[in-house]
């Protein structure tokens, strides 16, 4: 029970480092500009980014959205057929009205946290998730000239009567005016999501230019009025214009620009990574005859256990930027390839022995041959792993060369490549003659 404890809690604490050992965080100054329910949109903001994980994170902050919009009108005719009121003859008269000009601005703020799902890497950005909106205000001013309205008796058809339809003028001469009111708010729930581009300035500065979209779930705002209300008086009645919103859902399309800059270690930048190997010098041993070689082409058992080489980095990360083999190896047709089965990743048994042997027979009958020995390593924990496991492949092969069959050291050389190819568990080695 004891043994199962210790490993869960080392596979936790092991998900634990690798998660949040590298975690980057994001801070940026943001602003935005497009088209809205209202008119126009535009949306300073700063926001905080944490990835947790390679690339992906979650990102918060604050807007401050200020939507506005105007509409103008010339010559407006309508009827109301809801305002009915008694001529002195006691029959029911309706009317209609029309307006020369008139002009309606509306201004609005919304205060929106935005909070996000976020993928990104050294080129691009793509995010969505949700907008809570609080209004902070909504107003709108009227300005109107040319007021008249008319009295008509809605017993006469004036699409049969025309102008012969007796009319009354009931309400008399009206002014020109123009006042101010506050439009009615609601906290609003909006989807969000936004993407784009990324320049990079620095290893801490990037640029992003992009494109943000986002809709109300609910209604942001609530206006209900109608165009033109009669307000009576004492010794008479006035008809007042109004504006002609009702109630509308926010919502906002448009180009960003970001300036953000990066805190912490970079997962997204893999030239950052160095990668050093640090040599030693191997024991001295006494070298097996040549003799003895030929007579026995398979190693004693049990073999010596091969040397290590430390590998050392100056930065540890899922990625590291491998150095390319040179270029005479590259393109090459492999002479010699070492398979490992999942299970195994020695170059001690019996199939590798009798390999083995087969390359230091080349090696003798070529005197002023190189032998060049590239080790793969399947995907790992880590590329430090992945480039380490691959890197000791290649030195057990030049260690079973050198101590079991007498070649010098100087004439095998080891290269590690990782992982750059998934799942490709080999070690490669050429036999190359100098010119």
């Amino acid at each position: 029970m004891l043994k199962k404890n210790k490993k869960i809690l080392f596979i936790l604490a092991f998900l634990v480092q690798t998660i949040f050992a590298q975690t980057l965080y994001e801070l940026d100054v943001n602003y935005g500009f497009g088209a809205s329910e209202l008119s126009f949109n535009s949306v300073p903001g700063i926001a905080v980014s944490i990835y947790p994980i390679k690339n992906f994170g979650i990102s918060a902050g604050f807007q401050y959205s200020s939507r506005w919009g105007t509409r103008t009108s010339e010559h407006i005719v309508e009827e109301d057929t809801n305002l009915v009121v008694k001529d002195i003859e006691g029959d029911d008269l309706k009317f209609r009205y029309s307006i020369k000009e008139y002009k309606e601005k509306l201004e609005g703020t919304i205060l929106q946290v935005p909070i996000l799902l976020k993928y990104s890497n050294d080129l691009y950005y793509v995010s969505a998730g949700v907008k809570i909106g609080v209004n902070q205000k909504a107003n709108v001013s009227v300005n109107y000239s040319g007021l008249e309205t008319e009295g008509y008796y809605p017993q006469y058809d004036l699409r049969i009567f025309g102008p012969t339809a007796p009319v009354e003028q009931a309400f008399g001469p009206q002014n020109d005016s123009s006042f101010k009111t506050k439009i009615t708010s609601k906290k609003s729930i909006m989807f969000a999501t936004e993407g784009g581009i990324k320049a990079k300035l620095n290893d801490n500065f990037f640029v992003l230019l992009g494109i943000f979209a986002d809709y109300s779930f609910n209604k942001g705002f609530d206006r209900k009025l109608k165009t033109i209300k009669r307000i009576e008086r004492k010794n008479g009645a006035i008809i007042a214009a109004n504006d002609r919103w009702e109630s509308w859902k926010p919502w906002s399309v448009g180009i960003e620009a970001k300036l953000s800059f990066v805190l912490g270690h970079n997962n997204n930048n893999d030239n950052n990574i160095q990668i050093e190997t640090c040599a030693i010098e191997p024991p001295v041993e006494k070298p097996l005859v040549k003799e003895k070689i030929v007579n026995h082409p398979s190693p004693p058992t049990p073999p010596v256990a091969p040397m290590k080489m430390p590998i050392r980095f100056q930065q540890l990360n899922d990625s590291a930027v491998i150095p390319d083999l040179p270029r005479f190896l590259q393109n090459r047709k492999v002479d010699f390839t070492f398979y490992y089965p999942e299970d195994q990743s020695s170059t001690t048994d019996s199939l590798h022995s009798a390999l083995t042997s087969q390359i230091a027979n080349a090696l003798r009958e070529k005197s002023d041959a190189q032998l060049h020995c590239v080790g793969y390593s399947e995907k790992l924990f880590s590329a430090s792993t992945a480039y380490e496991t691959a890197f000791q492949r290649a030195i057990d092969i030049r260690s079973n060369l050198v101590r079991f069959y007498g070649i010098e050291e100087k004439r095998v050389s080891t290269y590690s490549q990782g992982s750059k190819n998934t799942d490709y568990r080999r070690t490669e080695c050429f036999v190359i003659e100098n010119p």
